[in-house]
């Protein structure tokens, strides 16, 4: 974590999402213009995926809001809060799921 969070320049943290069934199977670093991604994955005991990615935003975004988008059947919960930019994305996932599960990783990131 302290690797990625340098490279983003702020405290970047996995969520802890176990006790929904989740388990972290990876992270990394993407590239991204003008700054690299950090990516988390995580998987359930059926098999389902769900992808968190964190990226750097301006310094002036101070209201946070949950949207959601759909492309074909990838459903996304995104939000900007601070200096970071979250998207939390499934193809396995019905949208109130996944709804529960971007609360569950705001409440993480904002204690």
């Amino acid at each position: 974590m302290a690797w990625l969070s340098k490279r983003l320049g702020g405290d970047v943290r996995a969520p802890k999402l176990d006790a929904l069934g989740m388990a972290l199977v990876g992270g990394r670093l993407l590239p991204r213009d003008p700054g690299p991604v950090a990516q988390f994955m995580y998987q359930n005991a059926q098999g389902r995926r769900v992808t968190l990615y964190v990226r750097t935003e301006g310094p002036d975004h101070r209201e946070t809001a949950f949207r959601f988008a759909q492309q074909s059947n990838v459903r996304v919960f995104y939000w900007i809060d601070r200096n970071f930019g979250y998207a939390l994305s499934s193809a396995d996932m019905e949208r109130e799921e996944l709804l529960n599960l971007a609360n569950v990783v705001y409440r993480q990131l904002n204690p």
